[in-house]
């Protein structure tokens, strides 16, 4: 007995139903990638700027950063810090640690006032929130009773209609309602309880807040960063960072053809009120472009400081003409803060301000 067997008919029909079926697939998968393809096309074009600002502010990061964590900087700190502390615990005498002290005495007390600036304000908004927490907290219970009461108070009282005998002689009555039985207050120890799951709760929001919303942002330790180079007598930051700072300043420049590729802000460029009221037309600035601009503030306060260097040494060489002397950028002891109304045309004067011979060299720039 022979059981049922396809026909050959069938065979070949289901495969060619089964290869129309594969081509089918096969063109419908093929069709999306083209329609993500020139989607993809038209994406980045849109967001090419902010890629391109994105590494260039990257790269400005990894410069300062390199020199902060160079073993340099770290010599530097190290011996201005035990200057600063053995000058603290001997008495006042003329050492060459008490000199070194008062030498890059400024700059350390600037570092020290910023860092306490933005500790404070962050610790201020960060109790504010907490504060305002346990108000929250400890305010809705006593709005919710409050309310509560007012609703009890208002419905024991009902007026209600007269009886035909009170009819005649005019009058209403005005009877109370049946009181209902009074809520029991809850005990100390469920207060207590509440207290301390409400103070919880503000702390762990005090904590929260200034470890996470209020912590400041990069651009604001780059900004008071920006201002060290510009304090009297010496300063590491000038001989340490400025030069790799300016390199990069320089390299970003020749990449754009000679120009600054962010948008000055009117603040930072002192601009007029026609320049100010052209900078109101003009798109906001983002977050990057921010940042870049405070960098460039950092590389024209290290221009105003080489500036201010040199005069000073010409000065001195001009009373000593025996010997030309020729020292690094930041090592030369200024009698007062660099002035405000030191000229600076960061976008051409950096071309020349720093040889990139003497910082290739060293991993310093010197000026003559």
């Amino acid at each position: 007995m022979g059981g049922l067997r396809p026909s050959r008919k069938n065979t070949q029909s289901r495969l060619e139903e089964a290869a129309n079926a594969k081509n089918l697939e096969s063109t419908t998968s093929e069709t999306p990638p083209s329609s993500s393809a020139v989607e993809s096309s038209t994406k980045p074009l849109q967001r090419e700027a902010w890629t391109a600002r994105g590494t260039l502010l990257l790269k400005f990061h990894d410069a300062i950063s390199l020199a902060i964590n160079s073993p340099e900087m770290r010599r530097k700190c190290s011996e201005v810090a035990s200057s600063m502390s053995s000058a603290a615990e001997e008495e006042p005498e003329e050492t060459s640690s008490t000199l070194v002290n008062h030498e890059y005495d400024a700059e350390a007390t600037l570092i020290v006032q910023n860092k306490h600036k933005r500790d404070n304000d962050v610790r201020d908004k960060a109790l504010a929130v907490g504060f305002c927490t346990f108000l929250f907290l400890r305010g809705v219970p006593i709005v919710r009773n409050v309310v509560a009461r007012r609703m009890a108070a208002a419905s024991r009282y009902k007026f209600e209609s007269a009886s035909p005998h009170q009819q005649l002689s005019g009058s209403t009555t005005l009877q109370q309602s049946v009181q209902q039985p009074a809520r029991e207050s809850p005990s100390r120890l469920r207060k207590f309880l509440r207290l301390t799951l409400d103070i919880t709760i503000s702390a762990a929001m005090t904590v929260l807040s200034g470890t996470f919303i209020f912590t400041p942002r990069p651009s604001a330790y780059i900004e008071d960063m920006s201002k060290l180079p510009l304090v009297k007598g010496k300063s590491v930051y000038a001989e340490v960072v400025c030069p790799p700072l300016l390199n990069e300043y320089k390299r970003t420049l020749e990449q754009y053809g000679g120009r600054w590729p962010v948008m000055s802000s009117p603040s930072s460029s002192g601009a007029t009120a026609v320049a100010t009221s052209a900078a109101a037309n003009a798109p906001t600035l983002t977050q990057e472009d921010v940042s870049l601009n405070i960098i460039r503030k950092f590389a024209e306060n290290c221009s105003k400081r080489i500036k201010y260097e040199r005069a000073i040494l010409e000065e001195q060489n001009a009373l000593d003409e025996l010997e030309k002397k020729k020292k690094k950028l930041g090592t030369v002891l200024i009698p007062r803060p660099v002035p405000e109304d030191v000229k600076v045309n960061i976008d051409e004067d950096v071309f020349f301000l720093i040889d990139d011979a003497d910082t290739a060299k060293d991993g310093k720039a010197c000026i003559e």
